[in-house]
C-alpha cells in the first residue's frame, strides 16, 4: 500500500465517522478510543444503574461496539 492509497482510505473513514469516543476499559486496564457514528439501526445511548452506556457503529472495524461511561473527544461539526 502506497501513501496515496493510505490517504484515500483515511479520507473514506473520516467521511463515514461522526465522532471519536473514549472510555476506560477495566478488563484491559486502559483507555480505548474509537471512531464511530450512531447512524445504524440499533445504535443508542442509555443510562442504567447510574452508568451511561453507548452502542455505536465502529467505522474502522465495521462492527457494533458498546462502551460504559463514554467521553466524546471529537464531534464533527455540520456546515
Amino acid at each position: 500500500m502506497n501513501i496515496e492509497d493510505l490517504t484515500k482510505e483515511v479520507e473514506k473513514i473520516e467521511a463515514k465517522s461522526d465522532f471519536v469516543v473514549s472510555w476506560w476499559a477495566k478488563k484491559y486496564k486502559k483507555t480505548i478510543r474509537r471512531i464511530g457514528n450512531l447512524n445504524k439501526e440499533g445504535c443508542r445511548v442509555w443510562e442504567q444503574g447510574g452508568k451511561k452506556y453507548m452502542c455505536f457503529w465502529d467505522v474502522v472495524i465495521e462492527r457494533y461496539t458498546t462502551c460504559i461511561d463514554p467521553v466524546i473527544t471529537y464531534k464533527k461539526g455540520l456546515n
